[in-house]
């Protein structure tokens, strides 16, 4: 697969490794075509198994798409994106860069418990009020919660 030529006109041309509610959807789509594996395709809705294991190995043109990407999780674990956003931030102050770390303030102050507990403990304790608490496994808002009390943190 080049990425010199542009996509050729007509249906979009996809293929889905899986059969579920998103094979059906893709299905039902006017001007989207299903093609079989091993044809050119413009997007590819893929397992995270394929992604891990392929991806790496084709050339995707310019035009074609997948709906995950290698190392997804950096962005999508909250921990995970945290810590990629305090690492670049330090990266810009070490670069001399300030104005463009301090675009990096636009999140709340965070604390990764249990292993910041105690960080957590001593900003709770000067600043009082709501916090919130997201687990860090969970997702589409399971097991998001607010607390007031430090005794309601306790056993996580």
């Amino acid at each position: 697969m080049s990425a010199s030529r542009p996509r050729a006109p007509g249906p979009i041309a996809w293929r889905s490794a899986l059969k579920n509610t998103i094979y059906d959807v893709l299905k039902a789509r006017d001007g989207w075509q299903e093609v079989d594996e091993g044809a050119e395709w413009d997007f590819f809705w893929a397992d995270k198994g394929w992604i891990h294991n392929e991806l790496d190995k084709i050339h995707l043109s310019d035009w074609q798409r997948v709906n995950h990407y290698p190392n997804h999780y950096e962005l999508t674990r909250k921990d995970l994106l945290l810590k990629n956003l305090k690492r670049t931030k330090r990266q810009l102050e070490r670069e001399d860069r300030g104005m463009e770390a301090a675009l990096y303030g636009f999140f709340p102050q965070t604390f990764v418990v249990p292993s910041e507990y105690r960080m957590l403990v001593e900003e709770f304790r000067r600043r009082g009020g709501t916090w919130i608490m997201k687990p860090i496994g969970r997702a589409q808002g399971q097991g998001i919660f607010l607390f007031n009390k430090l005794s309601q943190v306790h056993g996580l």
